[in-house]
């Protein structure tokens, strides 16, 4: 066998192509009406055949050759460009003719048009399946059959009737089946078959056996250009399916209308409920307002500033001699520390610098170091030990209480402030332990006593520095 040169391969070849490339020679000869092979004609002159596409002699070539495929060659070179696929359309058509049979392809529908199954989506975008339509390749049996039969307008290649009825087919060597012919085809009711041979491997002609099988029997050449049965088959599955969807979108269609009346019964209920709770909520706050009633209508005088500038005024002056005494006996760093205070200090109705020492005399002088206290414990004993304005310590015990059930309930908060109350008034409220605990971070800061980790709030008491506090140690 001779070699092939590469760009005439199977696949490279444009399909439809009707120019009779350098190198591929002529696979069958004309003679008495049929075509025939080289190996099945005489050698040379003497096979007696014309080329099927100019009709010029030939000669049989390489019968005997083992380097070769047997092949025909003009007589004469006339310039043919058409012999090699007139002649593998007609031996396909012969070959059909004379074999009585042929596999026809699977129906597949098509991707766009018809795919196969039919599918379609619903009103929610969810995707249904229809009944797909299973027919298999399979060889039938041919009889009746004719070549290139007329219908007027429009003529298959060959005509033959199967079990199904009449079958018409196509070989596709230079031109496909066009749109125009396979319309006329389909609105006539016709089942038509094509067969590509238009890419062919160069030697595939010249082998016999393998050209039969490429036309009688190869699945992946050929397509149905009109199958009224299976079209119907899918029809009739597609108006399956579509009553399917419809029936499954009048249920969406309910189903929806049924949410949005239950979202617009919900709605009202809802507005109902928040009218009724509004109402609630109204009721509650004037009957909780109502335990705190006398101590707010004190709030605005017990925490104008006016008021708070006039009694810190008298507690400075009441407690005078006593604060001297006492700032005289500790060093200079705890001075600095008592003599500054919170803003809110003066709610435990006493010079804030007074309850301040004491608080340090208590809890730290009088104590060994490593002993320990905590932050609530000075809170209740400054609270105890001094007289602090009841009505605001009433109102300050209200806030703390929401806080903690607000927190309980799994809502955060840092903020004091309870829902019972105006804005104006849980702002005017003072707090009862920022002072407490203003005071002991200073006594940390001037490093008497330190943090400790667990429990929360928990202090300790340091020693004494063995040269004493610095004189000029101030706390910031």
């Amino acid at each position: 066998m001779d070699t092939i040169p590469e760009p005439f391969r199977l696949g490279n070849a444009p399909a439809g192509s009707n120019i009779q490339r350098r190198g591929f020679r002529v696979p069958f000869g004309l003679k008495d009406g049929r075509v025939w092979a080289p190996s099945e004609v005489a050698k040379g002159r003497a096979c007696g055949c014309v080329c099927p596409g100019c009709h010029a002699p030939l000669v049989a070539k390489a019968q005997e050759s083992r380097r070769k495929r047997p092949h025909f060659a003009h007589l004469i070179d006339t310039g043919c460009q058409t012999g090699r696929e007139s002649g593998i359309h007609m031996r396909a058509k012969q070959l059909i003719v004379e074999r009585q049979e042929l596999l026809i392809p699977a129906w597949d529908g098509d991707l766009i048009d018809m795919p196969n199954p039919p599918h379609a989506r619903d009103d929610e975008g969810q995707l249904h399946w229809g009944r797909p339509i299973d027919r298999p390749a399979r060889r039938v049996d041919l009889r009746d059959l004719e070549v290139e039969r007329s219908f007027g307008t429009y003529q298959p290649d060959v005509y033959a009737r199967d079990e199904e009825g009449e079958l018409l087919i196509e070989i596709y060597v230079t031109h496909a089946v066009g749109d125009r012919k396979a319309e006329r085809v389909q609105a006539h009711g016709r089942r038509m078959v094509e067969i590509d041979l238009s890419r062919l491997d160069r030697d595939t002609p010249h082998d016999l056996a393998g050209f039969e099988h490429a036309v009688l029997g190869e699945p992946a050449n050929r397509i149905w250009i009109s199958c009224p049965e299976a079209v119907a088959d899918w029809q009739a599955s597609k108006q399956e399916l579509d009553g399917q969807v419809v029936a499954r979108n009048r249920e969406i269609a309910q189903l929806r209308e049924q949410q949005a009346k239950a979202a617009e019964a919900r709605k009202m209920r809802e507005a109902q409920d928040s009218k009724d709770k509004e109402g609630r909520k109204v009721y509650m706050r004037r009957l909780m307002r109502a335990k705190h009633a006398e101590d707010l209508a004190q709030l605005p005088e017990l925490t104008s500033p006016d008021r708070i500038a006039r009694i810190l005024r008298e507690y400075q002056a009441s407690a005078e001699e006593r604060v001297g005494e006492l700032l005289d006996a500790v060093p200079p760093a705890v001075r600095s520390a008592c003599l500054r205070a919170h803003e809110h200090a003066w709610v435990f109705g006493v010079d804030p610098a007074l309850w301040q020492l004491l608080t340090y005399e208590h809890f730290v002088a009088s104590q060994p170091s490593g002993s320990r206290f905590n932050q609530k414990d000075v809170a209740t004993w400054v609270r105890r030990s001094f007289h602090p304005e009841m009505a605001l310590y009433r109102l300050f015990v209200a806030q703390y209480a929401n806080r903690a059930e607000t927190r309980r309930a799994g809502y955060f908060k840092w903020r004091l402030a309870y829902w019972v109350f105006t804005d104006e008034e849980n702002d005017r409220i003072p707090g009862f332990y920022v002072p407490v605990n203003d005071f002991i971070d200073r006594l940390e800061s001037a490093y008497l006593i330190r943090r400790l980790p667990v429990p929360v709030g928990e202090r300790e008491v340091l020693p004494m520095p063995p040269s004493g506090f610095s004189p000029v140690a101030v706390v910031a």
